[in-house]
């Protein structure tokens, strides 16, 4: 894959992956050898920055719970901004831009900008942290069925309608959600999902500082607060939790104890 002049003036919408460096994609990975701008998100691993050209410009749009430290429209206006003074522009983002990163609204802006723009899907964090914590989300003696969620609604929306959701059964994977779970679990208790119900929950999946902490629907908030848990965090409902002990993968390999951070990793990209 090369970059002619034509790539020039456009916008590369690129999933950073859920966290670990080496996720990245390979076209991910060009987008960022080629940029002249990288416009990057809180949850990107900076590692990958490095990745970019040394004069390219790094500009950090992050946004954590409760602190936004640019508003949506100002990041739509850069992208626009630098694509119009013919730069490469890379929009950096944790895990896939089309999946609750806003990378849809990121888009809509540039088309009706009439800025060129490519989307780089990335590895998911919806299933790539269940799978470093040994969760497959699908399994055909479990469920065939997943469902992702987002847990931090947008004000002014109708919000997620939890006590369906509860009789959908499948695994239920909500994103961005700690610190509302305690609301959550309890409409999933008032539609109906038992209360016995396998779930864990997972702080900074696919890092080296994973933590995991397991439990049921009616004691895992308790479970969660105890240990410390904090955003970035997912949490998985449903059967498919039962098999992370013995697909326990990243947590053999790296001598993880459940509450316990392993080794430091060394992170080679290609």
């Amino acid at each position: 894959m090369r970059y002619e002049q034509s790539d020039r003036g456009k916008v590369y919408l690129v999933g950073a992956g859920p966290g670990d460096a080496d996720l990245i994609t390979v076209k991910g990975l060009r987008c960022l050898r080629a940029a002249d701008v990288v416009i990057y998100d809180n949850l990107v691993n900076i590692e990958l920055l490095d990745e970019a050209p040394l004069q390219a410009q790094r500009i950090f749009v992050g946004k954590k719970p409760g602190r936004h430290s640019v508003k949506q429209e100002e990041i739509n206006e850069l992208l626009i901004r630098y694509a119009r003074e013919n730069l490469v522009v890379v929009r950096l983002k944790g895990g896939d831009p089309f999946v609750f990163g806003r990378g849809g609204e990121e888009a809509l802006a540039l088309a009706e900008a009439g800025i060129p723009f490519e989307v780089v899907p990335g590895v998911s964090s919806a299933i790539a942290v269940p799978a470093y914590a040994g969760i497959p989300v699908t399994h055909r003696d479990y469920t065939s069925l997943v469902t992702l969620v987002t847990g931090h609604e947008q004000r002014g929306s109708n919000g997620v309608d939890w006590e369906t959701l509860a009789q959908l059964g499948g695994t239920l994977v909500i994103m961005m959600g700690v610190s509302r779970f305690a609301q959550i679990a309890q409409r999933l208790l008032t539609g109906g999902m038992a209360a016995d119900t396998p779930v864990a929950v997972i702080q900074q999946g696919t890092l080296p500082q994973q933590r995991m902490v397991k439990g049921t629907l009616v004691d895992i908030v308790e479970r969660a607060e105890g240990a410390g848990i904090k955003s970035p965090a997912i949490t998985i409902i449903g059967d498919v939790v039962n098999l992370s002990d013995p697909l326990a993968w990243f947590k053999a390999r790296y001598a993880m104890s459940e509450l316990e951070p392993p080794p430091t990793l060394q992170v080679c990209l290609p």
